[in-house]
């Protein structure tokens, strides 16, 4: 592993492969967890698509439009490979939400599943999908409380022991708000010993670690290209081969029928059946461009050069006066903070408008946490590849200055 310093050295050569820093000069751009920047060689791949292959896929035979079908399965085998997954499980989706969506929707119109269970802390589009989905089928829902920031093992085991199987369990990898990991390894052994079966929102955890789906215990994966260097409107939901057949389609029409009859259709097999009309073709040719980038990059030394910028942010913010973290010490990607005396979108804007340091400010998506914290809105910093050490830095000087203009 290289040092310290040779990695942040790496990474800063890298940030001239973003446009938007050029275009931006003095730009800190902390609000990764909403969405990332876009690298030349992912735009160059959105831009190449429109101008030399651009057709639908998966129906013309004429050259143009098998050349797009082949670019667009071919962003499904470059998927499958940056998960280690098979080919036949990525099913693209234009989003985390959709995916979640598709899969609460479909889950619950098997009939097979009796109980949803979500922690209190998740991104509202893996919380609320879940709660409604059970809600129209008649299905029991069960919101796991959390301990400040985290959730126990202890609290998962107690819990899986009262609920009635079969079941799903929903959580996330890595928690949008604070940037807490979740232990969802071992939660993913207890589900399936206790009859359940595993959802993992993988919208912050897919951006920041090697994933391997094949080893791992869950049974589906939902997350989004824009988090990870891709365009915007395009996503994948991975599911084991053993549930496409006994799970309904989300979305009807289009190409995922196999014969239509008056009385009744039967669909296509496979991830086929699951994605219905024209889908996103140039973002999936885009989510292709950024997991090749990513592998060029290397997920290891990405994932250690983060935890850095991560670290420094922690010990910088935490000895400003007024501040409160409420991320955990061990969070990362993402420190979530506020000041006693200056409300957060105050704080937001004079750091965006006077300073061009990009914060988050809100309740993240995340209602249900922030009010377990006494929170209604806190300030949300998100790093990425492209950040630096100086990033960090400007940002505490520039809370520091916002507590001099205030008060």
């Amino acid at each position: 592993m290289l040092s310290t310093d040779a990695l942040a050295d790496k990474f800063l050569r890298l940030r001239g492969d973003f446009p938007v820093f050029r275009e931006n000069p003095g730009l800190v751009y902390l609000d990764s967890a909403a969405t990332t920047q876009k690298p030349e060689s992912v735009i160059g791949s959105i831009v190449d698509f429109y101008e030399k292959s651009n057709s639908n896929v998966h129906r013309g035979v004429y050259p143009l439009a098998e050349r797009a079908t082949s670019l667009y399965e071919n962003s499904r085998r470059a998927v499958s490979v940056f998960l280690d997954s098979s080919y036949e499980e990525v099913i693209f989706t234009k989003s985390t939400t959709e995916g979640l969506n598709m899969l609460a929707s479909s889950l619950a119109g098997t009939g097979v599943y009796k109980t949803f269970a979500v922690p209190v802390f998740e991104h509202h589009s893996n919380f609320v999908p879940w709660q409604q989905y059970a809600k129209r089928n008649g299905l029991d829902f069960l919101p796991l409380p959390v301990s400040g920031v985290e959730l126990s093992i202890e609290s998962v085991r107690r819990v899986l022991s009262q609920i009635r199987a079969p079941f799903v369990f929903a959580v996330t990898g890595l928690v949008n708000s604070t940037g807490y990991r979740t232990d969802f390894e071992e939660i993913a052994e207890l589900v399936h010993n206790h009859g359940g079966v595993i959802a993992l929102d993988g919208a912050q955890l897919i951006p920041h670690e090697r994933f391997s789906f094949r080893n791992s215990e869950i049974d589906f994966l939902a997350f989004s290209g824009h988090k990870l260097l891709a365009e915007t409107g395009v996503g994948c939901l991975l599911m084991k081969k053993k549930f496409q057949e006994e799970i309904p389609p989300f979305l009807f029409g289009g190409e995922m029928v196999n014969w239509v009859e008056e009385s009744d259709t039967s669909f296509a097999e496979g991830v086929s059946k699951f994605e219905g009309g024209t889908p996103n073709i140039s973002g999936a040719i885009s989510l292709k461009a950024a997991v090749e980038y990513l592998e060029t990059v290397d997920m290891d030394l990405l994932e250690a050069h983060v935890a850095n910028l991560t670290d420094l942010a922690r010990q910088k913010l935490s000895a400003i006066p007024g501040l409160t973290i409420h991320s955990p010490e061990n969070s990362h990607a993402i420190v979530m903070f506020t000041h006693e005396k200056i409300h957060s979108h105050d704080l937001s804007e004079f750091l965006g408008r006077r300073l061009n340091i990009a914060v988050r400010s809100g309740h993240h998506c995340s209602q249900l946490q922030l009010k377990s914290l006494g929170l209604t809105s806190s300030c949300r910093a998100s790093f990425y590849l492209y950040n630096t050490f100086e990033d960090v830095g400007r940002l505490a000087e520039g809370i520091e200055e916002a507590v001099r203009w205030f008060l």
